[in-house]
This record gives structure tokens, sequence and C-alpha cells, in this order.
């Protein structure tokens, strides 16, 4: 029965993985840590999985060190979704002439909407949209603006195709005003939790490949 719901949980988790990278492919990675990487149902599927895993091992006294880096391999990237869940943070931050800000604003519920700030200021230098050849559809819009950080000051710039990293905040193009004087981008940063996932997918891989050899 522990074997079975233990196979159960390993397909779920792997097809909640595919659909994430699917969908992180399809629109951005900002949109696969809020909807999956770093959503409660998530953290709850691989605490299952975690669980069930060591149940497992200590009930058919397992001795076989695959197996073992197997079930390490989930816990670490457990580990790394419950850093995610409670170190990231994600906005939407509105640039317009040339007045610094270090504000982003989040969605906390439908109707709430809260302010939180950035470490550094930034300002629009520059925003521009190109179109279709013989349309009105945007083909690219990009923003060139500068992160005012205590005395340093650092030009950037983002597309559509193209992020900006910053002490480990990223940067995305999200939108832009009708008047094509303001851009809005989104803010998300990870610092740890990223980092810790991709550590435990490296045993996940190394474990599996054990398991073939």
């Amino acid at each position: 029965m522990i074997k079975k719901t233990v196979i159960t949980l390993y397909i779920l988790t792997i097809l909640a993985m595919a659909t994430a990278s699917i969908m992180e492919h399809i629109e951005n990675t900002l949109f696969a840590s809020k909807n999956f990487y770093g959503a409660w149902w998530f953290s709850l599927l691989w605490a299952m999985l975690v669980a069930f895993g060591i149940i497992y091992i200590i009930k058919s006294k397992l001795k076989k060190w695959n197996i073992i880096l197997l079930h390490l391999s989930m816990i670490v990237i457990l580990f790394g979704a419950f850093l995610t869940h409670i170190t990231s943070y994600a906005g939407i931050t509105h640039l317009r002439g040339d007045q610094p800000t270090n504000r982003y604003e989040k969605m906390s519920s439908m109707t709430d909407i809260k302010s939180y700030y950035l470490p550094f200021f930034i300002k629009l230098d520059k925003f521009t949209v190109n179109y279709h050849s013989g349309t009105t559809a945007a083909s690219d819009y990009t923003t060139h603006f500068t992160i005012i950080d205590g005395p340093k000051t650092i030009h950037a710039m983002v597309s559509m195709n193209k992020i900006y990293t910053y002490k480990n905040i990223r940067f995305y193009q999200a939108s832009y005003d009708t008047d094509h004087l303001g851009s809005y981008l989104s803010v998300d940063s990870d610092p740890y939790g990223t980092k810790v996932t991709y550590i435990g997918y490296s045993l996940l891989f190394f474990s599996l490949l054990w398991l073939l050899i």
C-alpha cells in the first residue's frame, strides 16, 4: 500500500514539474513560481512524497544508497520550495518620466493591493515600441532604465524577451502606458529557493541515473 502511494505521488510530482516547465516556457518564470513552485499545493505534494518515502525506506529497511539519495533529493527540493515560499517576492513597478522610484505593488487578495519597496531606486530613461511591418501590432517593446543604488548608478534594459537581474532581483517587461511615456516592469526575487531546488534536481538526476546503471 505504501509503495503504491509513493509511486502515485512520484507520478503526480513529475506531471506537476513537467506542467510547470511548459508554463514557464509559455508564460514566464514569475508565472511558474507563483502558480507552481511556490504554490501551497506543490509544497504539500512534495511533503507527502518525502513523508511516505521515508516511511517506505524505514519499513522496507532499504540499504541501497541510490534509493536513499533519491529520497534525499526530494527532501532538498521540498526545502527549496519552502525557501521560495517564505523568502521570494514578486510584484509590478511603474516607471514614468524621470522620477526615481523604489516602490512595487503586489496583489495580496482579489481586491487588496499592497505597496512594497526595493532596496534601491530605478528611473525610466527611454521606452520604445517596435511594430510588425504594416500593422499596429507590437513585435517588441523595450525599457531602458537606470538603477540608483547609493552612489552607484547602473544602466539597464529589458524587453519582451530579455530579462535583467540585479542583486537577485529579476526585472521583466510587463506592459506600458498607452501614450508610450511610461512602462510597467515585473519584479521577481527568489534568492535562495531556486538555488536549493536546482541542487535537489541535480541529486534527483544522479540518483535516477544510478538506478539505471
